[in-house]
């Protein structure tokens, strides 16, 4: 639901405000908006609950990024590797490989 009520920004721009259910319903919808750099409000009984927002790049990230960095190379953990090859083929999965999949996984650990 597009909104032009007080909680916009201070130059009257267009607020947008969901509730609960119709956000579960259509999260795609509104997470699109969030990626083009919308906040969108959420919203509880006519009233405000939550905002969904793109991160702010912060310094606090990056250092978390490193802290990340740091333990693996200590071998503490292990960051995660998208395995590309099944979501290339996810659309017909009778053509998915799976001792590839399995060697590939095997192979990067």
């Amino acid at each position: 639901m597009l909104d032009n009520s007080g909680y916009g920004d201070y130059n009257n721009s267009i607020m947008i405000s969901v509730g609960v259910r119709d956000l579960k319903n259509q999260l795609s919808q509104y997470l699109q908006y969030v990626k083009h750099g919308e906040k969108v409000f959420i919203t509880e009984h006519n009233r405000i609950i939550a905002e969904i927002s793109l991160p702010k790049d912060s310094a606090e990230d990056k250092d978390t990024e490193h802290l990340l960095d740091s333990l693996a190379k200590s071998g503490k953990v292990i960051r995660a590797i998208r395995n590309t090859s099944v979501a290339i083929s996810s659309d017909n999965p009778t053509e998915i490989n799976w001792v590839d999949v399995y060697r590939d996984n095997r192979d990067h650990r």
